[in-house]
């Protein structure tokens, strides 16, 4: 029976392995179920977006990873540029690191992932009706092997039941904002999650490198949301505008992707070194008392511009030197993903459009 709450559902997702699409699709089936009319659209790459026309009765979702404890940056910049007008009625949802230890379900942490982008939304005049965190099985491939299959689907069966009891309680009117509930240890990780955005995230692009098993199928670069892999001296190379949103490493048939730990390390020696080196560099030169306030947030800030511009120099020579195989040996040698029990992440694969 159709809800008269209602005319239509739009959601709009990103999804690196798969969590945020499943997550969209249980969405959309309950409305559908309710006798809603319901249009799910991915935002890769920011193409081929339908807008909805402006109505009061429609309800528009947004449904994104967790990166860094922060909205994945993709659907940030998609929300920012959303249309105001167009309706008053939106959902977030974000999908974060969920685990299980034995037949405990550990969550994961949210941090800003819910909040920044719902402050844009109420700034552009939308209401938010639900705010909802769902602990999908943890994809981050760079800090640990993927999960069993059997957990995997437990955590999947778990979470199902949660979204559509979720869904149909806001397609009945009500307002649903349990992803709130770890508010004040979201608030505690804000700085960290601002850490991620204004610099991590560009550390993290520059820890991907294809092994000798690369054979330049371009699979990666056709399959990366942001665009963010190209190819130079014919190997993958990966930009600072990747999100590690992992669906590269774990969607790559042959497992040609790794996480290189080893030369993540020693990139955080060189440029922490050369920074600290900076920074004392400038405080002598012009005399200025470590302990002023503007003076901490300016040093900051030149640590991180530091940061981008020495790992990416960095990145560069490493990228150019993968061509000899001794070296990318070495760089195997010192990866954790090159591990033979290292698992994949690939169980919500998405199917071929």
């Amino acid at each position: 029976m159709k809800t008269d709450k209602w005319d239509k559902l739009y959601i709009y997702y990103i999804s690196g392995t798969g969590n945020a699409r499943k997550t969209s699709e249980w969405i959309a089936d309950e409305a559908i179920k309710e006798g809603l009319e319901a249009v799910v659209q991915k935002i890769d790459r920011l193409e081929n977006i339908v807008i909805p026309p402006a109505s009061k009765k429609n309800l528009i979702g947004f449904i994104f990873p967790t990166h860094g404890f922060n909205t994945a940056p993709i659907m940030l910049k998609f929300i920012a540029g959303f249309p105001k007008g167009i309706g008053n009625n939106v959902l977030l949802v974000n999908t974060r690191a969920g685990m299980k230890m034995y037949k405990l379900f550990l969550q994961g942490i949210s941090g800003i992932a819910l909040l920044l982008p719902a402050f844009l939304l109420i700034l552009k005049g939308y209401k938010c009706t639900g705010l909802k965190s769902v602990d999908m099985p943890s994809n981050w491939i760079s800090l640990h092997p993927g999960l069993k299959i059997n957990v995997v689907e437990s955590i999947h069966q778990r979470c199902e039941k949660a979204v559509r009891k979720f869904t149909v309680s806001l397609l009945s009117g009500k307002k649903n904002y349990s992803g709130l509930y770890s508010l004040p240890l979201d608030i505690v990780l804000s700085p960290i999650s601002f850490g991620y955005y204004i610099g991590g995230r560009f550390f993290l692009a520059k820890t991907f490198m294809a092994n000798s098993r690369c054979n330049n199928c371009g699979i990666c670069m056709k399959e990366c949301p942001t665009e963010s892999i190209k190819m130079i001296e014919n190997r993958p190379y990966w930009k600072l505008s990747c999100e590690s949103c992992m669906r590269c490493i774990n969607f790559c048939p042959r497992k040609a992707i790794e996480s290189t730990h080893g030369m993540a390390v020693l990139f955080w020696f060189i440029f922490t070194l050369v920074n600290a080196q900076l920074v004392f560099l400038i405080m002598d030169i012009l005399n200025i008392n470590p302990e002023l306030l503007w003076w901490k947030i300016l040093s900051g800030l030149i640590e991180i511009v530091g940061m981008v511009v020495i790992t990416t120099f960095l990145y560069r020579i490493f990228h150019f030197s993968s061509k000899l195989k001794p070296f990318r040996q070495l760089i195997r040698l010192t990866s954790l993903t090159a591990l033979p029990f290292w698992r994949r992440y690939n169980y919500f694969k998405e199917k071929k459009e």
